[in-house]
């Protein structure tokens, strides 16, 4: 009898609609859409400030030079200080209009932190919650204890201190956006890979719980999380070992540090009141699961 009622109706409504339609009217079903405007949806993020961890390299390098091809400001933050200054000034070099500052800094050290909090550097309009790293593929029975401190605080205490420093002066402000890097980890486990999604499923956690506390002081929040990138990551996480960085990465069709900036651009430059709370991004080749992924034969 339910599904009677809802066809009469459903049937109901198709006749009205359409003898309106044939009556003249001025009905549009397209009138309140945007598809034939000129005029973009998207914000401007000209004059803005983004802070930018693990600003040196990868997906941190690719956001901050996207960034200020739209003009945006930047505060760029990495350990490797010659290297920051030498992308600082190939910016400025390409794009003279922003600002620049970097400051060479290890985020896990509470004396570093004070000196950027000194700097003003967490009062910003972006912050780009990057760094971060994994170390080795030991099963738990062997982890290493130093590779365990060293994730979880680069990954967890040091990202969830940095987001909470920006977080006041956003709310503050009422305004603002927070982008933090997650991964296909954030969602997916992996033998060998146990201490590292744990730190990202902690990061997709706590990006959850700042997005129910920002969600009325006008602050955005959002987690984006890749796939397989081929950047320094790998090389890292096997402590140099180019041979075995490269092997993780042969016969695949990466996705590339520029398209997770794409990504997070887009992200930013959505309507003031469009979040993109979570956003996956996968290589074609990369099932939804961390250890499925199709190479190539030789």
């Amino acid at each position: 009898m339910i599904s009677s009622l809802c066809v009469f109706h459903l049937q109901k409504r198709c006749f009205f609609d359409t003898a309106n339609i044939q009556k003249g009217t001025d009905m549009s079903f397209l009138q309140d859409l945007d598809v034939f405007s000129t005029k973009s949806e998207e914000i401007s993020l000209a004059n803005k400030t983004a802070l930018v961890t693990g600003a040196s390299a990868g997906i941190g390098l690719a956001t901050c030079a996207w960034l200020a091809k739209e003009g945006v400001n930047l505060i760029m933050v990495a350990r490797r200080h010659a290297r920051l200054e030498a992308i600082k000034q190939e910016l400025l070099a390409k794009f003279p209009n922003v600002t620049i500052s970097i400051y060479a800094a290890d985020i896990t050290e509470k004396a570093d932190i004070e000196k950027l909090k000194q700097k003003n550097a967490f009062h910003v309009d972006i912050f780009i919650n990057n760094a971060g790293l994994a170390l080795g593929r030991s099963p738990v029975a062997d982890l290493i204890e130093t590779d365990i401190d060293d994730m979880i605080n680069t990954n967890v205490t040091a990202a969830f201190k940095l987001a909470s420093y920006v977080a006041k002066y956003m709310a503050d402000k009422r305004s603002g956006h927070i982008v933090n890097l997650g991964s296909i980890s954030s969602y997916y486990t992996y033998d060998g890979g146990s201490v590292y999604c744990a730190t990202k499923f902690a990061v997709r956690a706590f990006t959850c719980a700042l997005r129910q506390e920002m969600f009325d002081k006008n602050v955005r929040v959002s987690l984006v999380s890749p796939g397989i990138v081929k950047t320094d990551f790998s090389l890292v996480r096997y402590k140099g070992d180019i041979k075995k960085a490269n092997q993780v990465y042969d016969g695949i069709e990466c996705l590339q540090p520029s398209d997770i900036a794409r990504v997070i651009l887009k992200t930013l430059k959505e309507p003031e009141h469009v979040t993109l709370d979570e956003v996956l991004v996968m290589p074609t080749v990369q099932a939804p699961v961390s250890s499925k992924i199709y190479k190539k034969q030789p």
